[in-house]
C-alpha cells in the first residue's frame, strides 16, 4: 500500500475516525467529572497532608467545573453521533438522557459528604452510562429494523 492508498483510506474513513476521537474525548471528560466527585471524599485528608488536589484547589467552583465537564461530555457525544450518522433515538436517549442524569447528579451530590460522594461515584456512572447505552441500543435496533424492512421490500421485487 502506497501513500495515495493511505490517503484514500483516511479520507474514506474520516467519519469513523472523527466519531472515535469524539467518543474517546467524551469519555475523558466523563472520567474527569467522576474523578472530581471521588476526589472530594479525600478533601479533608488532602488539606491535612498538604496535598494540592484538584478538589481542594477548586472546592468553591466544583459544581461549575462539573457542569462544564458534563456539557463538554455531551457535546462530544453528540459530535460522535453526528459523525457516525446516528438517529434521533441516540440524540434523545443517549445525549438527552446523559444531560438529564448528569444535571441531576451535579445538583444532588453533596460534595461535603464522603458517603454521598461515594454513592454518586459508584451509582452515577451506572445511571448515566446506562442511559447512554439504552440510547445507543435503541438507535441500533431502530436502524436494524429499518434495514430489515427495506431489505424485505427489495427482495419482493416489482409487485
Amino acid at each position: 500500500m502506497g501513500f495515495p492508498a493511505l490517503g484514500i483510506d483516511l479520507l474514506s474513513n474520516w467519519s469513523a475516525l472523527t466519531a472515535a476521537v469524539c467518543l474517546y474525548s467524551s469519555n475523558i471528560a466523563w472520567t474527569v467529572l467522576y474523578d472530581m466527585i471521588y476526589a472530594h471524599m479525600d478533601i479533608k485528608d488532602d488539606a491535612k497532608a498538604g496535598i494540592k488536589s484538584i478538589a481542594l484547589k477548586h472546592d468553591a467552583q466544583t459544581k461549575q467545573i462539573l457542569t462544564g465537564l458534563a456539557a463538554t461530555q455531551i457535546a462530544l457525544l453528540a459530535a460522535a453521533g453526528t459523525a457516525a450518522g446516528a438517529g434521533p433515538a441516540f440524540f434523545i436517549g443517549s445525549c438527552g438522557g446523559a444531560a438529564i442524569t448528569l444535571a441531576l447528579m451535579i445538583k444532588k451530590v453533596n460534595l461535603k459528604s464522603v458517603k454521598n460522594c461515594w454513592w454518586w461515584f459508584v451509582n452515577g456512572c451506572w445511571i448515566t452510562g446506562g442511559t447512554i447505552s439504552l440510547g445507543l441500543a435503541a438507535d441500533y435496533f431502530i436502524r436494524l429494523s429499518e434495514d430489515h424492512t427495506h431489505g424485505q421490500n427489495k427482495d419482493l421485487g416489482p409487485l
